[in-house]
């Protein structure tokens, strides 16, 4: 009776074994499966300021102000790579000494319009099960961009004559772009060097270079659109 026993027991844990075994087989990869994480937009809208333009400078007779806007859109490929563009504008206020035909000699104003691309280094790869591409870290870029500056002279009869000079250049830029207290609020600081193609001709009537070794310092400050 007992051996009966033991025989029946053994045939029912015999059958149960296969279906305890894909209970176990199933559990593993449940848990692998990450947790789905929300993406940050594609396409980025940037506006804000470029702060390494911004320019003050006042005076018990006259004041001076450039206040340098900055606006840009950045599209993500993927985690790591994007695309962008900016357009930024100097704007440029004054006001001279009562009683003189001088107007407030102002600094150099410039617009820059740039197109780029940007690899972020400290993304995770996209075949990763946590890629998602977030709107800060640190990036390399390679940037073409043209500068429109502008030169005002002063003509004759108290006239302003305003002279644009256009300057194309490119440049390989290494940068961090990183959200402040709100996540509405973008850093974006890089350093560079590159290559610029100045005028034939300069303000002192001699002959430029074709070309010639450049550098940028920028540090902006973005509000964007997530």
């Amino acid at each position: 009776m007992l051996v009966a026993r033991t025989l029946k027991l053994f045939t029912l844990s015999l059958g149960l074994l296969p279906v305890l075994l894909a209970t176990a087989a199933a559990q593993p990869a449940q848990a692998e499966a990450p947790p789905a994480l929300p993406n940050a937009p594609r396409l980025m809208f940037k506006g804000g300021l470029r702060l390494n333009h911004l320019f003050y400078l006042p005076d018990q007779q006259s004041w001076q102000l450039v206040l340098p806007s900055s606006m840009g859109l950045e599209y993500r490929l993927n985690p790591r790579f994007a695309l962008y563009s900016q357009l930024e504008a100097d704007l440029a206020a004054g006001r001279g000494p009562r009683g003189r035909r001088g107007r407030a000699q102002l600094p150099t104003t410039s617009t820059d319009l740039a197109l780029g691309a940007r690899y972020y280094f400290n993304q995770p790869a996209a075949s990763s099960s946590a890629a998602h591409p977030e709107p800060w870290g640190n990036y390399l870029a390679l940037e073409g961009n043209a500068e429109l500056a502008q030169i005002g002279r002063g003509g004759r009869r108290g006239r302003n004559l305003t002279v644009g000079r256009v300057t194309p250049g490119v440049f390989a830029l290494c940068g961090t772009q990183h959200g402040g207290p709100s996540r509405r609020l973008l850093y974006d600081f890089n350093v560079g060097i590159g290559i610029v193609a100045p005028p034939a001709y300069a303000s002192d009537s001699k002959i430029s270079p074709p070309w010639t070794v450049a550098s940028q310092v920028n540090l902006r400050v973005y509000l964007v659109n997530h």
